[in-house]
């Protein structure tokens, strides 16, 4: 049976009069179609930490209030969580350990696509977005744009076929992804203070085109230079700031990683949380919260078909052009 392209059966009707009500009550109902999912007692922090988001409280923590930097802002705030600026080595980490490894991998067809950037825009979905909001691009600059590989655990259809062999590396690697992307800033430009407003996801980077010696990362106290091929691991609910000295841009890959200390129930829990606003009519599907961790691993493993499929054809090419000519 093909894997469902959606968690729910099919959107609903939507009118006027039906969204606002729907609209009326959802925290709730996600909050108690949570416990119901997957327990009441494993998914207490995650629930307090939805319903503080619904009631609009920010999180503000200073951790040493001699440093400005050292300060902690979250809008999306679970308790219990260690804060700390950098979370090092990285390596500690298996993922970081196998994506230095192969880092080349990255670096190779990144180089590959930007060789042809026009035929890299033309294919592309969202090719080099900017800042999503006012806020955000007051602090990272107009400058600084994206290109997306996964979000929220799913594969972009487009995008990723595009990068086969990275996608397959962060999947081989088992990175535990929320998000990845490439990320570009241009030369002579500044990323001023800010936090990412959610202590739940950290922050890492792997160097993939990197001008050494002249690009920097400061997250409250700490401050780091990107090397290529290196991995760094932080909290960005944490204020931090860059900056790009050098003459030309520095590209790296950028993943959204869940906080260490949450428990599998606790990310299955935010995952769940995540496609109920993504799909709303999920939570009027029976059917579709009775089969949902199936029907969640159908959804992810139909969105690394495109890349899969991309990264046979590039196999098959290479084995190919090896084979031209021979007897």
């Amino acid at each position: 049976r093909r894997p469902p392209t959606r968690l729910a059966a099919r959107p609903a009707v939507r009118t006027a009069a039906s969204e606002g009500a729907r609209l009326e009550g959802f925290s709730g109902r996600v909050n108690r179609a949570v416990a119901a999912l997957l327990g009441e007692e494993p998914t207490a922090r995650v629930r307090r930490a939805w319903a503080r988001l619904d009631a609009g409280e920010d999180h503000e923590l200073d951790l040493d209030p001699s440093h400005p930097l050292m300060k902690q802002l979250a809008s999306s705030y679970i308790e219990g969580l260690l804060a700390k600026p950098w979370h090092e080595p990285a390596t500690r980490q298996k993922w970081a350990k196998k994506l230095e490894k192969e880092w080349t991998v990255v670096r190779d067809e990144l180089a590959a696509a930007l060789a042809d950037d026009g035929k890299l825009e033309a294919e592309g979905n969202n090719v080099w977005a900017g800042a999503k909001n006012a806020t955000s691009a007051a602090a990272y600059g107009q400058g600084w744009k994206t290109l997306g590989l996964c979000d929220r655990t799913v594969w972009d259809d487009t995008n990723a076929a595009l990068f086969p062999r990275t996608c397959e590396l962060l999947h081989r690697a088992k990175v535990p992804l929320l998000e990845a992307f490439f990320a570009k800033m241009p030369p002579k430009s500044v990323i001023g203070p800010h936090s990412d407003m959610c202590n739940f996801a950290l922050t890492a980077h792997l160097g993939v085109d990197v001008p050494e010696g002249e690009c920097s990362l400061t997250v409250g106290d700490g401050t780091r230079e990107w090397r290529n091929g290196e991995t760094m691991l932080f909290d960005t609910s944490i204020l931090h700031e860059a900056e790009n000295r050098a003459d030309r841009t520095r590209y790296i890959l950028m993943m959204r990683i869940y906080h260490p200390e949450l428990t599998s129930v606790e990310r299955q829990a935010l995952q769940f949380m995540f496609d109920c606003l993504d799909e709303p009519e999920l939570l009027d599907d029976p059917l579709a919260l009775k089969e949902y961790p199936e029907r969640r691993r159908a959804v992810e493993a139909l969105s690394r078909r495109p890349w899969e499929a991309a990264l046979a054809a590039k196999s098959k090419r290479g084995k190919a052009t090896q084979g031209f000519g021979r007897k």
